[in-house]
């Protein structure tokens, strides 16, 4: 006998990246975090990184969070990414989230759900599509060229001031 539940298919854009477009598909039983996983993973992002997804209206305004951390709150708009399954918030086509993954700089990745069929369980979440260069994780983590870095670091090292300021205001030094 096979079993058939809901899988969800969904789109995700930056605003950062014209480019970028992830597709992934998961079914009702996937949790919020299994989501968040895959998103990380499928980006290479770092996961000790706080995030939380935003169920939304179709303005984009944020109604209900999922948050990683259960921060002791409760109450009808906040919800715990590993004890939330999909299902439980997500039941309608169009669908938006917000996946906020810089919270320091408040960037985010804008989720639509594009499609719900009836198919048999996917084991683990799907990428089906990741076309174009994401946005960093972390705005100022950007890859540094090493060869100004090491001129940088010279030039820290080479700034002493004179050497007659520092025996004015110390004194001679003795040789031991």
């Amino acid at each position: 006998m096979i079993v058939k539940v809901m899988v969800y298919h969904f789109q995700i854009s930056s605003q950062e990246s014209q480019d970028f477009h992830l597709e992934i598909k998961l079914d009702e039983k996937h949790s919020f975090f299994d989501f968040h996983s895959i998103i990380q993973k499928s980006l290479g992002y770092e996961s000790h990184q706080l995030a939380s997804f935003f169920v939304s209206d179709k303005h984009w305004i944020k109604l209900k969070e999922i948050s990683m951390l259960d921060l002791g709150i409760s109450g009808a708009a906040f919800y715990i990414m590993q004890k939330t399954n999909l299902a439980d918030l997500i039941n309608t086509i169009n669908q938006k989230l917000i996946y906020t993954f810089d919270f320091i700089n408040d960037r985010s990745f804008l989720i639509e759900l594009t499609g719900i069929i009836m198919e048999r369980s996917i084991n683990e979440p799907l990428v089906t599509l990741k076309q174009g260069d994401p946005p960093v994780q972390v705005l100022g983590e950007e890859i540094v060229d090493m060869e100004s870095m090491v001129l940088v670091e010279e030039e820290i090292y080479m700034d002493f001031g004179d050497l007659d300021d520092y025996t004015e205001i110390y004194g001679e030094m003795d040789d031991f």
